[in-house]
């Protein structure tokens, strides 16, 4: 037993010990790759795995009684088979650790696959002809020699693999993967580049290949180099009848914070001429991701519609148009002294001045993200919401934030429509909603004809400030002080006399 064991301890020891370091060489860096989050494929893991086995066979091969068992030739060959293998491990982890996670991750430098690729190769071959010239004592350059009339006829056969090599390597410093690009006619993302061709996937879906030498030798358009916005454009014609200027200003605010619109460069709105039947205009604006330019342009067009419906702006269009009287289907219907009824404000007013006000309400729609009035812009007009739901906004050290919601019943805009003061605060649209305006032209005629008005819509303003107020850092004056204030001040406005006691 004891003389079992002196002949094969050599041999285990030999495949322990080998087995060992290799197991703690991969543990390390194992734990290397979960602590940095790097994900290693399962080939990392076959390969190691196939490494060592060979590695423990070359150490125990010539120890104990394996010494002597195999010929000369064989281990030669094992030896060289197992560097092969090592190297391309060690290849392997430097491409992953140094290359994708230090390079990439870390310093933020892209290196393109078909770069990567001839780095690897061109390492392993070097690391194969290390090993053929220390294992078999062989000269490499003692074979070329001879071959090197073969080895030009085969560099003439493949002038065109190693121009479209080439040219692949070149469009690494200008072209990513997820880039979106125009060639010819054909406009798609990058999905995937190797050394012979670009993939390319179309906006409706298809995978087009095309070659990297014909990408190179062509003029082709990067929507995506360096991150840059790209421009969009909307063009809208608009009635003769309506100045300018009243166009522009809807134009730029329908881009004017729309989801995945770019604050800067800012909108902007051209007139571009006179038409037949329309003046014709041009919204331009930018945006980020390339690959939301139609999302982001439909959305803007869409705007523009209601945009020109609120502010009663026609689109013109050349066919001949009857117009008929006819009332609308009843479940569009909206009932104003219904809706009147809920505002707080107007529930002391007489059936007279409920009919004057109810003939003058205005319906405006606006789609769910869309600002119904900004904080600090002047404004006269005042809302009541028929349907839909909205958010107060108010600005808080820099900050947008959400104060309060809107919903069917409620109404805001009391201070410009009452005093004149700019808007308290933003007002946004969480879904579609539908409002009903009221200006201040309006509503002068029934403040006249009701001086003490002024009292208890004063007290219902009051308590909405207080509200809003609560979530600002200033201390709010107390609630009767506020109330006396903006009774004054609505009085003033409207040129209101206060009745004599």
């Amino acid at each position: 037993m004891n003389e079992i064991a002196r002949v094969f301890l050599p041999v285990v020891s030999a495949a322990g010990l080998s087995i060992s370091i290799s197991l703690a060489v991969y543990l390390a860096i194992r734990y290397l790759a979960y602590r940095r989050s790097f994900p290693v494929p399962h080939q990392f893991d076959f390969f190691w795995v196939l490494g060592t086995v060979f590695f423990a066979f070359v150490s125990v091969s010539g120890t104990g009684p394996l010494e002597g068992q195999f010929s000369q030739r064989f281990l030669s060959w094992t030896v060289f088979a197992t560097f092969l293998l090592w190297s391309y491990v060690a290849i392997f982890v430097a491409d992953k650790f140094l290359v994708e996670y230090l390079l990439v991750r870390v310093f933020q430098l892209y290196v393109a696959p078909p770069l990567r690729k001839a780095m690897i190769l061109f390492v392993f071959a070097v690391a194969a002809v290390v090993g053929v010239q220390q294992i078999f004592n062989i000269n490499p350059w003692a074979i070329y020699a001879p071959t090197s009339v073969i080895s030009l006829g085969i560099g003439i056969a493949l002038k065109d693999a190693f121009q479209t090599f080439f040219a692949g390597v070149a469009l690494s410093r200008i072209l990513r993967i997820g880039d979106w690009i125009r060639f010819n006619e054909l406009e798609g993302q990058v999905t995937d580049m190797n050394w012979a061709r670009t993939a390319l996937r179309t906006w409706e879906g298809g995978a087009v290949f095309v070659p990297n030498s014909e990408l190179q030798k062509s003029v082709f358009q990067n929507f995506s180099y360096r991150s840059r916005p790209q421009r969009c454009r909307v063009e809208v014609g608009a009635a003769y009848g309506v100045p300018p200027q009243k166009v522009k200003a809807a134009l730029a605010e329908c881009a004017r914070n729309a989801e995945g619109v770019a604050q800067s460069p800012a909108p902007e709105v051209l007139l571009m001429g006179y038409g037949d039947f329309s003046i014709n205009y041009a919204l331009t604006f930018w945006v980020e991701d390339y690959s939301r330019r139609r999302e982001v342009t439909s959305g803007v067009s869409t705007r523009v519609w209601y945009a020109f419906k609120r502010e009663g702006i026609e689109i013109p269009f050349p066919i001949r148009t009857v117009h008929m009287a006819a009332q609308p289907p009843q479940s569009q219907a909206i009932d104003p002294q219904a809706v009147l009824s809920k505002v707080e404000i107007f529930r002391l007013l007489t059936p007279r001045d409920h009919d004057a006000l109810s003939g003058r309400l205005r319906r405006q729609v606006y789609l769910k993200g869309e600002v119904v009035v900004r904080e600090g812009e002047p404004g006269s007009s005042f809302y009541v919401v028929h349907k839909g739901r909205l958010e107060i906004l108010r600005k808080v050290r820099g900050h947008s934030v959400a104060v309060g919601e809107l919903e069917s019943g409620q109404f805001f805009g009391e201070l410009s429509l009452l005093t004149g003061e700019p808007r308290s605060a933003t007002v946004r649209a969480v879904e579609d909603s539908e409002l009903l305006l009221l200006d201040q032209a309006d509503f002068r005629d029934i403040m006249e004809r009701n001086p003490d008005l002024a009292e208890s819509i004063a007290e219902v303003v009051a308590s909405r400030q207080a509200h809003l107020q609560a979530h600002d850092a200033s201390v709010p004056e107390p609630k009767r002080e506020r109330q006396s204030a903006l009774s004054r001040k609505i009085r003033e406005f409207f040129n209101l006399k206060r009745e004599k006691v």
